[in-house]
Order: structure tokens, then sequence, then C-alpha cells
């Protein structure tokens, strides 16, 4: 008689340890397999991490699995360890790490996605002259125009941007503008020839290539508009061309169409893209064809880092410097870390590319620990735009506009170009107040003010989302109240009344939160349907206008002196950015910045257009603090429904640490700088350390302690290594 067999198994609870499970009569699964079980009085899914380990408990006691839900492991060995490591380093359950790297509807027990039929390509009749035909159609016409091959429907709504469905597609094929063919009969798609190189371009490309199979970090730092994205494709082929995978991470794919289109114009068939903004069912299918290998290029947003692809050659995250990389809740992960140390697992490069490095890796790089690619100059020969500053305390602002903005607005209009205005704060105004008696509209819930959105008749919170009819008299005393500051609405109005007659766009979250609204937004920007574009960081996110003149940046000011680490850092960074927009195409451009310290380093920088240099004093302010780069830090933060719990849990925790911690700066328990979020209040701890090994041993050891004295069920304890943010 065969001995029972055990296995170990993950479960999404928040609990510091695998499950021991009794295999079925009927076969016993594999490490990475799902599996059916019994959780307390629950129906659970598990994936086994552990087979053959003898049980900690008595045999006896254990309850057998329910059943084995995949015919074989879907998480390969490569893929489980870096999830280990994930787990092990950001402090978190392993079950929801695990867990939580599977689509929605696999984590839930959902069946893997059936045999598909062949799939159909579509492509333009020979021949065909279509006429009178709606936007819609007239994108899908000139899409497969562009591609010059048969697509399959995902790839072809990556290029438009649409969402078409097939019977659309099968309408056109009925009006003998399209047909489809079977991808079984169609030739693999070769691709567009490649752009001519600069010989930066070259070299870098070269670079890369000769490291494949090798556990090389690269940071492509290349200049705005220097062609890095070519850089990406070329070595992409390279690796497409020895029958390996891809995986471009980008922040937020939403906001970098062109990318899209341009990967999928460049390898058609080829490309899935990834993101959570997918319907549960397309998103499960796209990870199935990559897990399967049916698809060489995946491009997703920092959750598909964890898509099993089982012949990986190359990874690319595109604006490594992007904060979106980061996760803010629950496990709270930095995509571009995860994505070395998966390059180092599975042994392939990766290439980090920004115009504006973070600290971290421009540190790396300077030390030779990440190998280090320039690209000083644009394809086109053009250069940079020159920034320059406007004192507002010698052109004093009107609704937040000086007059040499103004006047270089009209100047560059005149040359039927755009301008491109930025302000990172969406709304009409960022405070209703009462000016005879003081009043201010406070959210109910948060430590914030309530957002004025004039176009919708609310006060929202930025924070929580509470919002309400917007008021117009005091509650105290029954005056008219007022609107103060600035947001993106209120600006388009200013314009307005400024350049009256010359079509505008906004691009902020309130005017793209429908489907489709962003991809007419950038069109018309692109067809120069507009010329004047006002909006938020959006505007920054990598786009490519060849006629964008002019760049406007209000209100930098509240980067500079901000209490967060990394505040200052992410302005010179947006705002450089965004000035890459300009001088595109080979005209010259210019790039106005309005702060009322043009004196201070990081604007007397700006002038110099020198990133390395910008960010001198900055690195010099960290490494006498100890901060990161040259530091490393964790953040304990613990809230709950009252101001008194939550201190005296975070008061207790931080004595844990202070007696058995060495070599560890424990800095707090201090009301988090937003004390009251959502009808909870937060204390955070910070800690400080020269080294990362002694860092770790105190999370591990305060998690160890909180396993056998928890916290109050009220109250909620998370650990965020390295933040992104101290508020």
């Amino acid at each position: 008689m065969r001995p029972q067999a055990f296995v170990r198994v993950a479960v999404d609870r928040p609990l510091d340890q695998l499950f021991d499970y009794a295999c079925p009569d009927r076969g016993q699964p594999a490490v990475g397999q799902r599996v059916r079980l019994t959780f307390g009085r629950s129906a659970q899914t598990g994936v086994v991490l552990e087979i053959d380990q003898p049980p900690a408990i008595d045999p006896a006691r254990i309850r057998a699995l329910d059943g084995i839900l995949d015919p074989g492991p879907i998480l390969p060995h490569a893929l489980l360890e870096l999830l280990r490591f994930a787990a092990r380093y950001y402090h978190h359950p392993i079950g929801e790490v695990v867990l939580n790297a599977l689509p929605p509807a696999l984590r839930t027990g959902g069946p893997l996605p059936g045999p598909r039929p062949p799939e159909l390509l579509w492509r333009l009749q020979p021949g065909a002259a279509p006429s009178r035909l709606g936007p819609r159609q007239q994108a899908v016409v000139a899409g497969l125009r562009d591609a010059g091959t048969a697509l399959p429907l995902d790839t072809l709504n990556d290029l438009t941007g649409l969402g078409l469905r097939r019977g659309e597609l099968e309408r056109l094929a009925a009006r003998g503008l399209l047909e489809s063919v079977e991808a079984a009969t169609e030739s693999p798609p070769a691709g567009h020839p490649a752009v001519t190189l600069t010989p930066e371009q070259d070299q870098a490309i070269a670079a890369i290539n000769a490291d494949a199979g090798q556990r090389t970090v690269f940071l492509l730092d290349g200049v705005t508009g220097s062609g890095k994205t070519e850089v990406y494709l070329e070595a992409a082929a390279h690796a497409l061309a020895h029958d390996r995978q891809v995986l471009i991470l980008v922040p937020e794919i939403a906001l970098t169409p062109q990318l899209v289109q341009r990967v999928s114009r460049r390898f058609p068939g080829q490309v899935a893209a990834l993101h959570s903004g997918l319907p549960a069912g397309e998103r499960l299918r796209v990870w199935e064809n990559a897990r399967l290998g049916q698809r060489g290029l995946l491009l997703g947003t920092r959750s598909a880092l964890f898509t099993p692809l089982p012949r990986l050659g190359l990874i690319v995250v595109d604006e490594e410097h992007d904060p979106a990389y980061k996760q803010q809740d629950g496990l709270r992960y930095h995509a571009r870390d995860l994505a070395i140390m998966r390059g180092h697992i599975e042994s392939v490069p990766v290439v980090l590319g920004s115009a504006t490095p973070t600290l971290e890796t421009l540190v790396k790089a300077r030390e030779g620990r990440y190998r280090h690619l320039r690209l000083g100059t644009r394809p086109d020969g053009s250069q940079p735009p020159p920034i320059r500053c406007l004192d507002t305390r010698v052109h004093r602002p009107d609704e937040g506009l000086c007059s040499p903005l103004l006047d270089a607005m009209r100047e560059t209009l005149g040359q039927e170009r755009q301008c491109f205005i930025l302000l990172n704060r969406r709304g009409f105004a960022r405070v209703l107040a009462c000016d005879h008696c003081g009043w201010v509209a406070d959210c109910p819930h948060c430590d914030a003010r309530l957002t004025v959105h004039a176009a919708v008749r609310r006060s929202v919170c930025h924070l929580c989302g509470f919002s309400e009819r917007l008021s117009e008299a005091c509650p105290q005393c029954g005056q008219e109240l007022s609107h103060q500051g600035l947001g993106t609405q209120r600006l388009e109005r200013a314009l307005s009344r400024h350049f009256p007659g010359i079509p505008m766009v906004r691009l902020d979250r309130d005017s793209t939160r429908r489907r489709g609204e962003l991809e007419q937004c950038l069109e018309t920007i692109r067809a120069m349907d507009a010329g004047i574009v006002v909006g938020t960081q959006m505007l920054a996110k990598g786009h490519d206008f060849p006629r964008v003149g002019l760049v406007g940046v209000i209100d930098v000011d509240q980067g500079l002196f901000s209490v967060d680490l990394r505040a200052a850092e992410q302005t010179l960074q947006l705002v450089l950015q965004a000035a890459g927009r300009a001088g595109r195409g080979g005209d010259p451009g210019a790039v106005l910045v309005q702060t009322g310290h043009p004196d201070h380093p990081l604007m007397q920088g700006l002038r110099t257009g020198d990133y390395p240099a910008m960010v001198e004093p900055l690195l010099n302010e960290r490494r006498a603090g100890g901060m990161p780069p040259f530091g490393f830090l964790a953040l304990i933060r613990v809230d709950g429904p009252s101001p008194e719990a939550s201190a005296r849990q975070a008061e207790a925790i931080a004595q844990q640490l202070r007696r058995h911690t060495r070599d560890v700066r424990v800095l707090g328990p201090a009301p988090a700088p937003r004390h009251r979020v959502n009808r909870r209040y937060r204390e955070q701890i910070l800690l400080a350390s020269a080294s990362r090994s002694p860092l770790h041993q105190a999370l591990a050891d305060a998690r160890e302690h909180w396993q056998r004295n928890p916290p109050p069920r009220h109250l909620r304890v998370s650990i965020d290594v390295d933040p992104m943010t101290l508020s």
C-alpha cells in the first residue's frame, strides 16, 4: 500500500505560512499546480508549493485536498522563485503573493481556457475601394493598410484603440472591404523594416544583443525623443528571431497608446497586451496565450511581470522612473526591482529606459552595477528645447497665467504650432472657502480639502472619493463662497478667455473617464485640431506630437518644498518629461516654467538641461542624511477607526523594535502627513539603515512578534519596503 502523500499549499490568507494537506486518492499534484481545498469552513483555491514534505502536525488531523484543478503546473519554477523572493523581501504573506499573481478568474478556481478555434486574421480585400465609411470603419481600414499584413482582432484593437468586436469586421467583410484567413494559413509576419539608426542607437542595440542569455541590467539613458523605443524594438526583434519571448513593461497602457500601436505595427500578430483594464475573460485568454508561448511579445503594466513566459529572452522597463511601477496597497512591490530580479533568476538581460532615471538607478549605473547606455542626440538632429524660468513675483499670474507665457503662446499659435500647458492638479479649484468668516469645505472622512469640480457641480475628495453638491453660500454665515486655487478646469476656462476661438483639449482623469475618450483626445491633438492642450501629468507620458512648439508648466513650487522624500526628484522628472514633448519633428521648441523661486537650486539646474548635474544637489542631500540610494528605508503603517487605538498599537510596535533592533534607526511613531483617510487614522514608523540586512531582520522579527501577539482585528498593520512616499 502506497504511503499517504502530503503537500504544502499557499492559500490566499494574510498568514505567514503554507498549509499541509493530504493528497487525494486519485493523483498527486505537482509544484505550481492549483488545487481545490477546504480552509476552515470555506472552499478555497490554493497553489502547491512543496511536495513530499513531512507534515508539521499529526497526519491524522490533516485534511485531504478536495481536488486538483489543472492538468499540470501553471506557475513554473522560476516564477515561483520570484514570488517567494517577493514575499520575503516585501514581508508579505506568501499565499496572498502567489494567488494574486494569477488572473482573477483563476484565483477563484475557474478553469483554464479550453482549446481555441483557429484564430482568424483580417486583411483588406485586394482592390477594395472603401467609400462612405464611418470614423470607426475608417480607422479599421487605415490600421490594416498601415500594417500591410493580416492581423488578429486583438492586435487590430491595439492599433486602433477602438475595442472592436468580431461582428463589426464581419460586416465590413460582407461589404467586400475585408477578408479573413486562418492564422495557420498565413505566413508569419516579418514586421516593418527598421528605421535608420543613429550610431548611439546601433551601439546600444549591439550591447544588449551581445548579452542575450546573461543577467545584465542596462540603463538606457536617453534624452526625450532620442529613440529609446527603437532600441527596444530592435532588441526585441533579435530575441524573437531566436525564438525567445519579450516582456515590455509600461507604467500605464492607457496613457501610451502610441507605444502599443508602434509595437503592434512592428510585430503584427505577435503582440499581446495585458493590464487590469481588460475584461476578466480577455485577461485570462491573454495570460494563457503567453503561458503557452503562443505570443512572442507581451506588453503590459506592472502586474504583467508575474505572467509565465516559458521562453523569456528579454525584459524592458520603459520609463523606469515612473511612480506607477510601485504598488501602493496589498503587496507593495516595485515592478522595476522585481523585473531585475526576474532577469537574474531566468538569466535574461533587463533594459531600464528613461530620460530622467531615478536616483537609485543612476547611482547603480555610476557604480558599474548596471551598464550605462547613453543616447544624447535625437535622430532628427534637433536638440531638447531650452528651459526658461518665469518669476511669478515679477510677472503676477492672472488665473495662473503670467504675461510672458501668454505672449509666447500667441507667437507659437501664430506659427500654427501647438501649446501644451501642464498643471498637475485636476478639478476647477483646490478649495471652496468663505472669505467672510473663514469656513472651508473639508472632507468629512479625511484630513483633506474638497476640490471644486465646476463642470459637474460637485465638491470631491480626491483621497476617498466623497462628493457632495457644490454649495453657493457659506453654511455658517450665508455669504457667497469663493473658489481658491487652480485646477485644470479653471485653467482651461482662463485660456479660453485669453484665446477665444482657438480649439482646445483638456487631458486629465476627468476628461478621459469614458471608454474611447482618451484615444479621441490624442487623435484630436495629433490631427492638429487643437491649438492648446491643457492637462495634468498625463501630458508627459511619452506622447510624440511633432507640432508642439511650446510647453508651459504652471505651479511647480509645491514640489520644491515638500516634506516627502522624493517630491523634488519627481517634480524635476515631471518638468523634464513634459519639456520633452516640445521641439520634435525638426522644429525648435521652448519651455517656460512659472515659479516663485527661480533661485532655487533645482530651478537653476533646469536651465542647464543636464539631468545628471541637476540631481547632484539631491544626491548630496540624500548622502548626508543616509537616505536612498545611500541607505535603506521601510515604513510600518498602523491604521484604525480611532486615533488613540492606532497610536497605542504603533507605540507598542516601536518599543518592541527598539528593544530588539540593532543598526536600525526607529523614527516615530508619528501621525502620517494625511492622518485621517476614509475615516481611519494612520500612524507610521520609519525604519532607516545603512544596509539591507539589519533592516530586513528587524522587519522579520516584528512580524514574528505580531504573529504571536496579533493586534486587535479593527487595526491594520502594513509594511512598505523601499517606500516611494512617506505620506
